[in-house]
């Protein structure tokens, strides 16, 4: 299921001064009116009015500019519920029980905490200050279904040679909270399986919602598969935290949600990964805030529905593709992506038929076209965006919107790939875009000059073509 099977209202897109309409490649494009200058000078004044006939997915454009379906939408991440409160975050400092890691032995001042061997296992709902050392060792939350967590990591480290070192096997949402002034690590072994498939496989691994929040700072390290991964949804609200993964760095399958934050993430596959295509409103990446690095072996942010960056100094240094999402949306805050294939690249959700198909091994297209309009939609009105990529900058399989913002694309120019390339309908109203070096004003000046092929052309290997 994609976002665009959601009823969502659509967005009304005015065309007006800069106007840039890229029509899905085989449909026709019809440019009318006066055009002061198609020259590289961003300061003229440009007069464009677009006419675009209907792409080959069944959308158009009328000739003001608004989307007749509903590709070209508001989806408002932020409007969506998360498990958080701030509320989480406050606490009686009487109600702390403590729990002491030891490889000679561990202790706790609660009865709710039980120690085996080097087994440490929280069994109910409550608030519990952690300090101390497990060289070779794992801390468990198996809490009733019902019941809150939360952790205070107080110069804590965790390392577990045979499997993963902090395990949420159950609650109803778990909270990791680093300390003021502490340092904190996390690892995990190599070449581990969970049990049952209780938990993800991964350093800190949660069955249930999970957050972290506080001004510590923690080190996670996975060394059989993923870094921090939950299999409900993932709010980050504070702390610095370093993350190495031999796959992805950061995965909440529902949700990933970034408040606020030092995250530097390195990953040998996605660094910020959300992948529940199962449920509509599920799937998504926002971040609001914070500084973010990422050094990634596969996509620097990877959400099967949708991405918005609403703040943020983001800093995707390594990646194959920088972000991918059906739906990708930035607001606000400073993006910088380096892609050896796309930049950022708008595409459809995975469906039901294809999970299933990759996991019987099988091919499962749900695009009879691959150059067909497929209601994916990137969607720019602010902050600053710089992106370089070796093949597209922007590729969208549908819909792209450049309303405003300062925009930056230096990508492959080889007659196949180009700084934008969509499937369906592009406008550029209010952005300031340059690409190539050359500061773009009308279409035909993307189009032209030796700077690509233009719509639906691109795509490098694995890209969203």
């Amino acid at each position: 299921m994609n976002l665009s099977s959601i009823r969502r209202t659509t967005a009304a897109v005015t065309v007006g001064a800069a106007t840039l309409a890229l029509a899905a490649c085989g449909a026709a494009t019809a440019v009318t009116g006066t055009t002061a200058s198609d020259s590289t000078d961003t300061s003229s004044t440009t007069t464009t009015t677009v006419s675009t006939t209907t792409d080959t997915a069944g959308g158009a454009s009328n000739a003001d500019g608004t989307r007749t379906n509903d590709f070209l939408s508001t989806f408002d991440l932020a409007s969506l519920d998360t498990h958080y409160s701030e509320d989480d975050l406050a606490w009686d400092a009487s109600a702390e029980q403590t729990i002491t890691l030891a490889d000679s032995g561990s202790s706790s001042s609660s009865s709710d905490v039980t120690v085996d061997g080097s087994t440490v296992t929280i069994t109910a709902g409550g608030l519990y200050r952690i300090s101390g050392t497990l060289t070779d060792g794992q801390l468990v939350i198996a809490a009733p279904d019902d019941a809150a967590v939360t952790i205070i990591l107080d110069g804590a480290s965790i390392t577990n040679a045979d499997g993963t070192a902090i395990a949420v096997t159950s609650a109803d949402e778990a909270t990791i909270y680093l300390e003021d002034g502490t340092q904190n690590t996390v690892a995990d072994g190599t070449g581990y399986e969970v049990a049952d498939d209780s938990t993800p496989v991964a350093a800190i691994a949660s069955a249930s919602d999970l957050t972290i929040a506080g001004t510590g700072a923690l080190t996670v390290t996975g060394n059989t598969n993923d870094g921090i991964s939950t299999k409900d949804g993932l709010v980050i609200a504070s702390g610095t935290i370093t993350v190495t993964a031999v796959d992805d760095a950061i995965r909440g399958k529902d949700y990933v949600d970034i408040l606020d934050g030092t995250l530097d993430l390195t990953s040998g596959g996605d660094a910020l990964k959300s992948d529940n295509y199962e449920v509509v409103d599920r799937g998504w990446v926002l971040i609001s805030g914070g500084t973010i690095t990422v050094d990634s072996g596969d996509d620097g942010i990877d959400a099967e529905q949708a991405v918005t960056i609403a703040g943020s100094t983001l800093t995707i240094a390594k990646s194959v593709e920088g972000i991918e999402a059906q739906d990708i949306q930035i607001s606000g805050g400073t993006v910088a992506v380096t892609a050896s294939d796309d930049g950022i690249n708008a595409t459809h959700a995975t469906t039901a038929e294809e999970a299933a198909a990759e996991e019987a091994g099988t091919t499962a297209d749900s695009q009879q076209n691959r150059e067909a309009d497929d209601g994916s939609w990137i969607s720019i009105t602010g902050g600053t965006v710089t992106v370089t990529a070796d093949f597209d900058g922007l590729d969208s399989n549908g819909a792209a919107s450049l309303t405003g913002g300062d925009i930056t694309i230096t990508s492959a120019a080889n007659g196949g790939d180009s700084p934008v390339d969509t499937n369906g309908d592009t406008t550029l109203d209010g952005a300031t875009l340059t690409a190539n070096g050359t500061a773009i004003t009308s279409a035909d000046a993307l189009s032209s000059g030796g700077m690509g092929g233009g719509p639906g052309q691109g795509g490098g290997p694995g890209g969203g073509h």
